[in-house]
């Protein structure tokens, strides 16, 4: 009986473990595909001028360091994701 109870228990760990995992996998992938955007937007900025004909190179900057911002991010979320289990195949030190 004491086996079954352990044995739930891990498999409950393990299922919340894949469902954080998958959850820290989406929110970098958003992350990324934010700064990616944000570069986007940047690089269009870079070219444009506002209604009063002055370039927005200066925006494009503040616009381009954010990106850079938001994509070292992507590093900070995904060293979040649960460690992987060892598989039981793995070799054990002697």
């Amino acid at each position: 009986m004491a086996g079954t109870k352990i044995d739930r228990c891990r498999g409950r760990t393990a299922a919340a473990a894949r469902k954080d995992d998958t959850l820290i996998s989406r929110a970098a992938k958003r992350t990324s595909l934010a700064g990616t955007a944000l570069a986007s937007a940047a690089v269009d900025l870079d070219d444009a001028h506002g209604h009063d004909g002055n370039a927005l190179t200066g925006l494009a900057e503040m616009i381009l360091d954010e990106a850079t911002r938001v994509t070292r991010l992507v590093g900070d979320i995904e060293s979040h994701r649960p460690v992987p289990a060892r598989s039981s195949g793995s070799r054990r030190s002697q």
